[in-house]
């Protein structure tokens, strides 16, 4: 008899299954927000907890003894990083099922709703609106979400019940995420203390020896030429007449231009290696600014303030044009040849029918050649201005028609962006296309296949879908669909105008020579740049007329990074070269050897000992991405220490 109960027990099973089936056969897609209504929940087995996310535990209960499909409801979500984006449907939950568990992404906060399946039968309350229910998460964080269904007392049987919700309950007292760089942090200033004072005691044991050992007269037994005013911070002076004889002129070598060059490359090595896992140590999906944006727009910048140097040099040789023009060509085809070499890496054979041409060193070769070769008919080596009634802004008025090149270049990304007619998209669309402005996560969005607009637009016309990049940063949140590629054609326009920017700085120390003149001029570009990039984004992330965007390039973000660049430079002056309370290191050193650093680490970021497999918690990949980034530091250092300098 037993065995008979449990039989008709199955069959009944499977005929409430063959059932709910059925029905969902026969209703299909519900109108009203266009959902696709599964009748089936989709079912929540456990998940492990991941980097970067926090578990949501749903319960939904009902008055009703048994499970009834009609008062099905879904769990929509949508990270807030995804601007302008529907809300997606995660998963579908019966009344009275056990409960069920699902990973959000913590990283930005989260927009959620519980919403009926048959809004028309069921109720919504307003507990359970996207309003009431959307917050930031914490990582690894473990909520509660308790949904119930009421039934109607009134009698109407148009609408049985309706569904209400519970604010999300934290359940757990999850660790601090950022513990780990917080450890990093002190362990680097604990480093840097220990080495700063091994270095003074170093220095100090002479004058200590000198003191305990002293003679008489005025000789010691040490040397003591070891212990130098310049030990103090203090300037030296010339003490040898002949020298004071030679007038000779001496060239000036900034360290705070080799520094800032060092940080660049060791902060892009870093986010390069993953930064930990950590969002900020990422690009941005779309709009906006993380710390990872930063260090490609200053290479650039860099290396037009670097190249007023390497202009004045050549001058003074009476080098020919030519000859010069020769130089720049040279080194921008190598350039681009050794971006070709890094878009090639990987154990697996290159597939030319998919090989990227675009990239970093490639952009690097057309924006350098541009800018060097315009300011190549315009570079001087004598100041002609300097007693003219616009003497304190010669910097820029001795290169007038340079400044009007450069600022048409600006000019033409700027009418292209917005009046380009791109077939399916229209004109000035500048978005990142996939969800983005659709009205519902069914229907696409007429923006679809629209990313990066007239940017994405040109690059796919000219290189073709396959010899771009495959993965741009907004694809896993806006559910994009065709490649796109910030290293693209039109954002050229505007890197040759933050290159430009960059040789401007190289112009005000040519021109000017009083540290106090550098330090003003630098810090007035910077504020100046940064408030013309404010009010162009609307002092917003995803706002204004021209929104800070990397994968653009947008004019926003160059005069925002140029800006900052400005500010940054002046701080390594001031601190370097000015009142030397800072050696520059360990910066220093990797900013001697950037091109060798750079292909270094990207063709071998995946071999031992720079990197091995760990686990996926940020203190671990934390400790990974440091120890890679220590690594190719220490080659710098060996570098300079052996004299070793190679450039292109």
């Amino acid at each position: 008899m037993a065995g008979r109960g449990r039989m008709k027990l199955c069959i009944l099973q499977v005929l409430y299954i063959l059932t709910l089936w059925h029905s969902s056969q026969a209703q299909g897609h519900v109108p009203g927000h266009g959902l696709v209504k599964e009748e089936i929940p989709i079912q929540c087995p456990n998940v492990d907890d991941k980097m970067n996310n926090a578990r949501i535990s749903i319960l939904y209960t009902s008055g009703v003894l048994n499970q009834n499909p009609d008062y099905s409801v879904a769990l929509l979500y949508q990270t807030e990083e995804c601007y302008k984006c529907p809300l997606v449907e995660r998963l579908v939950i019966l009344n009275n099922s056990t409960s069920c568990n699902i990973l959000i992404d913590s990283r930005w906060n989260s927009r959620l709703e519980i919403r009926p399946l048959h809004e028309e039968t069921v109720k919504q309350d307003p507990s359970c609106k996207e309003d009431n229910l959307s917050e930031k998460l914490h990582e690894n964080g473990t909520y509660d979400l308790y949904v119930t269904f009421t039934p109607n007392d009134t009698g109407d049987k148009t609408v049985p019940g309706t569904v209400k919700c519970r604010h999300l309950i934290l359940e757990n007292m999850p660790a601090d995420s950022y513990i780990p760089i917080y450890v990093a942090i002190g362990c680097i200033a604990g480093v840097s203390i220990l080495i700063t004072l091994g270095k003074l005691l170093y220095k100090k044991r002479w004058y200590c020896l000198n003191r305990l050992f002293m003679t008489t007269g005025n000789e010691s037994l040490i040397n003591p030429g070891a212990y130098t005013s310049e030990d103090l911070g203090v300037m030296q002076t010339t003490i040898n007449p002949a020298d004071e004889q030679d007038s000779r002129p001496k060239k000036e070598r900034l360290k705070s231009l080799d520094t800032f060059r060092g940080i660049s490359i060791i902060v892009m090595i870093f986010v390069n290696y993953g930064g930990g896992g950590y969002w900020f140590f990422r690009h941005s999906r779309w709009n906006g600014l993380t710390f990872a944006d930063l260090v490609f727009p200053w290479f650039i910048w860099i290396m037009g303030t670097a190249m007023a140097y390497s202009f004045t040099g050549m001058l003074r040789r009476v080098t020919p044009k030519h000859k010069i023009f020769w130089k720049i060509f040279k080194r921008s085809c190598i350039l681009f040849v050794l971006g070709l070499l890094v878009n090639t890496g990987g154990c697996d054979p290159t597939r030319l029918t998919h090989l990227r041409i675009p990239g970093v060193l490639q952009r690097f070769a057309g924006t350098y050649l541009v800018v060097a070769s315009i300011h190549m008919f315009f570079a001087k080596t004598v100041d002609v201005s300097m007693y003219t009634y616009w003497g304190f802004i010669r910097d820029i008025v001795d290169f007038w028609l340079e400044w009007i090149l450069h600022i048409v270049f600006v000019t033409v990304h700027i009418i292209i962006t917005f009046t380009l007619d791109v077939p399916g998209c229209g004109k000035g669309y500048i978005g990142p296309g996939g969800l983005h402005e659709a009205v519902n996560s069914t229907e696409a969005s007429v923006y679809q296949n629209c990313t990066g607009g007239a940017a994405g637009y040109i690059d796919r016309q000219v290189f073709g879908d396959d010899h771009i990049y495959q993965s741009p940063t907004c694809k896993p949140i806006y559910k994009t669909t065709v490649p796109y590629d910030p290293e693209g054609l039109l954002g050229t326009l505007n890197s040759v105008f933050m290159c430009y920017l960059g040789l401007q700085a190289g112009k005000i120390l040519m021109t000017f020579k009083e540290p106090s003149a550098r330090v003003k001029r630098f810090l007035i570009w910077g504020l100046f740049l940064c408030l013309i990039a404010g009010a162009l984004c609307g002092f917003k992330k995803d706002g204004g007329t021209i929104p800070l965007n990397k994968n653009l390039w947008s004019l926003s973000f160059v005069l925002c990074m140029a800006g900052f660049a400005f500010v940054l430079l002046a701080f390594c002056y001031v601190t370097i070269d000015v009142y030397k309370v800072w050696s520059g290191a360990p910066f220093y050193f990797p900013g001697m050897n950037p091109i060798v650093l750079y292909m270094g680490h990207e063709v071998l970021h995946r071999h031992f000992p720079i990197s091995w497999e760990v686990s996926q918690y940020h203190y671990s990949l934390l400790s990974m991405d440091l120890w890679g980034t220590v690594f190719w530091v220490l080659v710098g250092l060996v570098l300079y220490k052996k004299r070793i300098f190679i450039t292109v």
